[in-house]
């Protein structure tokens, strides 16, 4: 019917049953655009991200921290992320051309950081909150950080973690400013959050609906924006959910089937049923006048006459478990960018470049999270923390709103990393700062440490060592002990080759 088709086509219009027959080997052209009895059931619809992730989002989320509760590969998934990148903290280095105010702003800070200064609740340091919102942004796939304003303390800025739960899932137009509002964030024409409707928590833990509008300038929301028209986050934790959720599914089948093989159970049958008893009367319970629903190790169970016993033996081991687990750790951590050694702690198979490798990988990974909540997180919160310290008096600086942006300037110092092979690094770090590859500065900032405390530290050390009459190596340079030991050993030979009157003549000279 079609060739006919075609073929009435090709004899009135030419032109037209060439279109047709372009268009149609096309369609042929993507294997994967095609539609077979195969593949029919797989017809994704693509549609406006945020319609999209609503309808799902709390679904994934719940399933998510129920992973974060219950599976262990979850929870080495995200410990490993967070731990690796907070660490102790990502901590500020002020640069405002200033040593003496810079010291001043970070003794300040380090005194803000503190629960009491920093936290609304008054029960995390800066430091355990960086580490917290960096969990739910995994795991929930965003948070919110409210900037609050308390003039009675010293430090007048605090922050309130707040749940994405919290956002309103009701309100569909502002009532003053009619703007849109979707998924509870009043948004302009170029979907740019103007403010956040967050409902209200009661102590007890009952959600009030009736939503507060907060503007936008008091909300960081933490999330990780991957299409052009998404407007709010979804679990990191998304691609690999049906995996963990499946792995810790047959984990839990492996556990049962390896107690039932360590049951050695023995089933008699006799012509009576049991001793002194009729037929399987009273046999189902146990001494406990319990009845009988599991095998138990040791177990005697009586059977009743003419009955038979067939013994199910598992004959999965630990060996398939192990292969099939690493597998789907291993796809895992890839999901989520990690090795497969950071998922599983398993070091027993990697070789020394294959761990290093997958190390710089890791890192490549942690790196550019660090950099998101530097520049997310940390920079707006220390901009704001230095607004309201200079407004309440603390930080005295006459001229600081003239010279915002320069008074302003920070670099954060991230947690660093240790390697295999330290002394292989060392050299090569060592001939990289000799040679002008790297700044003190750099090294310092590889490994979490601030350059000035490390100086400030080493000339202490030097002072005190001085101060004892000690004169230690470590402060003197590399070449600089090469030419004194040469000069010492140069003048003890040509001392020994002296003879004892030109000896007397030096000691006289001297």
């Amino acid at each position: 019917m079609i060739k006919i088709l075609e073929k009435a086509i090709a004899a009135i219009s030419p032109q037209w049953a060439c279109n047709r027959a372009f268009y149609a080997e096309n369609l042929r052209a993507y294997e994967a655009g095609e539609v077979t009895r195969f593949n029919d059931g797989w017809v994704p619809i693509d549609g406006d991200t945020e319609n999209e992730d609503k309808t799902q989002r709390d679904l994934v989320k719940a399933r998510a921290r129920y992973l974060e509760n219950n599976s262990d590969i979850a929870g080495a998934a995200v410990g490993g992320i967070v731990r690796n990148v907070v660490g102790t903290g990502i901590k500020p280095q002020a640069r405002t051309g200033d040593e003496r105010l810079n010291k001043e702003i970070e003794s300040l800070w380090k005194e803000w950081t503190r629960p009491e200064n920093c936290d609304i609740t008054g029960q995390q340091t800066f430091e355990e909150m960086q580490a917290m919102l960096l969990r739910r942004k995994i795991v929930d796939g965003e948070i919110l950080v409210k900037k609050v304003i308390d003039k009675r303390g010293r430090f007048p800025l605090k922050l309130q973690v707040i749940k994405s739960d919290l956002l309103s899932q009701y309100l569909l137009r502002a009532p003053k400013t009619n703007n849109v509002i979707r998924s509870g964030i009043e948004l302009d024409d170029h979907l740019r959050p103007l403010a956040y409707w967050i409902d209200k928590k009661t102590p007890d833990g009952y959600t009030e609906y009736d939503p507060t509008r907060v503007r936008a300038d008091e909300i960081i929301h933490l999330w990780t924006r991957s299409q052009p028209d998404q407007i709010r986050g979804m679990s990191d934790l998304t691609p690999i959910i049906k995996r963990l959720k499946d792995t810790q599914d047959y984990l839990d089948a492996e556990t049962v089937a390896a107690k039932i093989a360590a049951c050695f159970s023995v089933f008699i049958t006799t012509q009576t049923g049991a001793p002194g008893m009729v037929g399987r009367i009273g046999s189902t319970k146990d001494p406990e006048k319990k009845k009988i629903q599991s095998i138990r190790p040791g177990m005697i169970k009586y059977l009743a006459p003419g009955e038979s016993v067939t013994t199910a033996n598992p004959s999965r081991g630990i060996a398939s478990a192990k292969d099939y687990v690493s597998i789907q750790e291993r796809l895992a951590g890839a999901g989520l960018g990690l090795s497969y050694e950071l998922m599983s702690r398993d070091f027993n198979s990697s070789s020394f470049s294959a761990a290093r490798q997958g190390m710089l990988e890791d890192r490549k990974t942690f790196e550019p999270i660090q950099q998101f909540l530097s520049a997310h997180l940390c920079t707006p919160i220390y901009r704001e923390w230095l607004d309201t310290c200079v407004l309440a008096g603390t930080l005295d600086i006459p001229d600081y709103f003239a010279n915002r942006e320069a008074y302003q300037a920070v670099e954060w110092v991230t947690p660093g990393w240790s390697w295999i092979d330290p002394q292989k690094e060392v050299n090569a770090d060592i001939s990289a700062i000799q040679n002008g590859g790297k700044t003190l500065s750099q090294w310092c900032a590889e490994r979490g440490y601030d350059w000035r405390e490390q100086l400030e530290q080493m000339a202490l050390e030097k002072e005190t060592a001085e101060s004892l009459g000690l004169k230690l190596a470590v402060h003197t340079p590399i070449s600089v002990q090469a030419a004194m030991s040469n000069h010492v050993g140069g003048d003890s030979a040509q001392d020994d080759d002296k003879t004892e009157g030109e000896k007397e003549d030096d000691e006289k000279e001297e």
